[in-house]
């Protein structure tokens, strides 16, 4: 891995990317997000607009859960407070091993729990 993002990342990032499983499984749909160019992108980034200021969060009803991984370096886990904060009831989740993107690793757990309650 080339020092300059070696140096953003966690160390649970990289070991992520190493596991042979994980990469064939996330790599087989990857292409999929550009199988008609990059129309499809755009549109969905046109779509977002002004993203969250476009809609009021204090008006979100069902259950939240709010993941970040404590040894992210690319997005300060500040930002998981603040969304927490902002969002009503929310659940904030800081798993201090993981980073940026190996939190992904607690997405189908957390939306396990978020069924199950």
């Amino acid at each position: 891995m080339r020092g300059d993002i070696a140096a953003v990342l966690a160390p649970s990032d990289p070991a992520l990317f190493g596991d042979p499983g994980w990469m064939k499984e996330a790599m087989a749909g990857f292409p999929a997000m550009f199988t008609y160019g990059l129309e499809g992108y755009t549109d969905d980034r046109l779509a977002d607009g002004a993203g969250w200021v476009s809609f009021d969060v204090r008006s979100i009803q069902c259950p939240v859960t709010v993941l970040h991984g404590g040894s992210d370096r690319m997005v300060d886990v500040i930002h998981a407070h603040h969304t927490a904060e902002i969002v009503p009831g929310a659940k904030l989740a800081v798993f201090d091993d993981l980073g940026h993107f190996s939190i992904v690793t607690e997405v189908v757990p957390a939306i396990s729990d978020l069924l199950q309650g």
